[in-house]
């Protein structure tokens, strides 16, 4: 006899007097396997276009938080159990409280686990649900840490106005810890409090080695440059995207969970870039 799984999808209510309800992520859990498996879209652009006041800075916090439950609760298999006859309780206890917000998950519904590739069960509920939001810009290029660099740049010169040289803004900052022969480079540093020392880390990679690989490297980086930010009140952080490729999704959702850990570490998403450029750009223009 196959064993089951649920699903639910998480829906965003938009107006609750008019019932406009977007569906944003799936979430599926298999009680047998004891695996929770979260899939959401990477861009949001085409809801902007149609609910301008759409709050993308929000959903997408609750995006990487419910990533990095499902991926707590894979390494305790032992509360699934606690579940198998009450599978919202899975939810409303361990993922997303039920209340009155605006965000919710559905209902839960029951299928069949009809292969044991359950990545490829999530991935076909993905595009069942969401497809919606792959369908603008089917081709867009591969955005690594040389596209986020000079995203970051382009935006911050056009937001002061003139008012930073270029000669300021390619000079980067070596960086050396105590006691040791190493160095490291970043491409830009600002102020606001803390020292704030900006650099790439693109994970828009082909391959999942890759992944695993580039997020231990930046997270033994980041362990031995602990005393430097102590010491210097110093802040790192990380201008990220996404892999295209959504099969790949799960790999960048523990990669960044990896390099959070880091307490000196500030993750900005490609989709909250705006944001922070925003921030920096008032830093420098407000030095005092």
């Amino acid at each position: 006899m196959n064993s089951v799984f649920h699903y639910s999808v998480l829906q965003y209510h938009h107006s609750q007097a008019l019932g406009e309800v977007l569906n944003i992520g799936v979430l599926l859990w298999f009680p047998e396997q004891r695996q929770a498996v979260f899939r959401y879209p990477s861009r949001l652009s085409r809801i902007r276009k149609l609910y301008p006041k759409f709050p993308e800075k929000t959903i997408r916090s609750y995006f990487r938080g419910i990533s990095i439950r499902a991926n707590q609760l894979n390494k305790q298999p032992e509360i699934f159990a606690n579940y198998k006859q009450h599978p919202r309780q899975l939810i409303d206890n361990e993922i997303l409280i039920r209340d009155s917000s605006a965000l919710q998950f559905g209902e839960v519904k029951t299928g069949v686990v009809y292969t044991s590739d359950l990545s490829k069960i999530a991935d076909e509920f993905y595009r069942l649900y969401l497809a919606f939001y792959d369908e603008e810009d089917p081709n867009r290029g591969r955005h690594d840490d040389a596209y986020l660099l000079t995203s970051f740049k382009k935006n911050l010169r056009q937001r002061l106005l003139g008012r930073i040289s270029r000669e300021t803004l390619e000079q980067s900052i070596t960086v050396k810890p105590g006691s040791t022969d190493l160095s490291y480079q970043f491409p830009f540093a600002w102020q606001n409090g803390t020292y704030n020392l900006v650099k790439p880390v693109s994970f828009d990679l082909k391959l999942e080695q890759s992944i695993h690989e580039k997020a231990t490297l930046n997270f033994g980086q980041f362990t031995l440059l602990q005393p430097y930010a102590d010491e210097r009140n110093a802040r790192f952080d990380l201008l990220v995207a996404r892999p295209k490729n959504r099969s790949l999704y799960k790999s960048y959702d523990q990669a960044i969970e990896l390099i959070d850990q880091q307490p000196r570490v500030k993750i900005v998403e490609e989709s909250e870039l705006s944001d922070y450029t925003e921030k920096t750009a008032q830093a420098l223009n407000n030095p005092n």
